[in-house]
């Protein structure tokens, strides 16, 4: 005697789907992610040019050219940075931010920045548009502008001189003084003889730090950036 179907547990038999029906549910699921995906970087797209099209919150932290700090501070930092380089831009926003409200008004710090280009020409101008932003006192606001840009678009596009010479006319800066140090690339001698300098002292990495002559390399957590710094206050080396 045949034997009877078992039923399976749950007292439903489960249909078997055709293969062209599960063939066409894999192509659905299939369009559902490409579309998702697709959402997701039209989002991303938006969200950046809502970035770059929104206004610059400015400080007006002025500084001695590129600097801040007494010149005859007991303790002396030099930055070499790129604003093309992502770990530049996270010690600028950053720890960078930080050591300047704790040790700026003391008078004790100074802290220099200096280029040292790695990302090639197109950076090598946004460190010239950002020297001639420090010939108006205004480096430092611009210097956290190009770092607050960096990643919103493409490099060529982000750094082009149109761009460069829209920040400046965003902060205020006089538009036919900055426009020409940036159209002549007036100060990128300077730029290069910083990124000479640093080279000699064996920087071959963005960001370096020399503090009074102690080399970190990269950035560095702030408290180690504190610790060396209250180590130097306190010997003076």
């Amino acid at each position: 005697m045949a034997k009877k179907a078992q039923m399976p547990k749950g007292g439903v038999r489960r249909k078997v789907q055709p293969a062209a029906k599960r063939a066409s549910d894999t192509r659905w699921v299939l369009w559902a992610v490409i579309g998702a995906v697709v959402l997701v970087m039209v989002g991303v797209i938006l969200l950046q040019s809502q970035t770059l099209r929104k206004p610059v919150e400015t400080t007006n932290r002025t500084g001695e050219g590129t600097s801040w700090g007494p010149a005859g501070a007991k303790v002396k930092i030099i930055e070499y940075s790129d604003f093309g380089c992502t770990y530049c831009r996270q010690f600028a926003l950053n720890q960078g931010k930080q050591l300047r409200a704790d040790y700026e008004a003391g008078g004790r710090v100074r802290f220099e920045f200096k280029s040292l280009i790695v990302e090639g020409p197109i950076t090598a101008g946004a460190a010239n548009a950002a020297e001639c932003a420090a010939d108006q006192g205004r480096f430092w606001d611009y210097h956290d502008l190009l770092f607050n840009q960096q990643g919103v678009g493409a490099v060529a596009s982000v750094f082009s001189k149109a761009s460069l010479k829209q920040y400046g006319g965003q902060l205020g800066l006089a538009t036919d003084q900055f426009n020409r140090c940036v159209d002549s690339d007036q100060h990128l001698d300077k730029v290069y003889r910083d990124a000479s300098d640093g080279k000699g002292q064996g920087v071959q990495a963005t960001p370096t730090f020399f503090i009074n002559g102690q080399k970190i390399e990269g950035a560095a957590a702030y408290a180690e950036f504190k610790a060396k710094i209250e180590a130097a206050l306190a010997t003076g080396s």
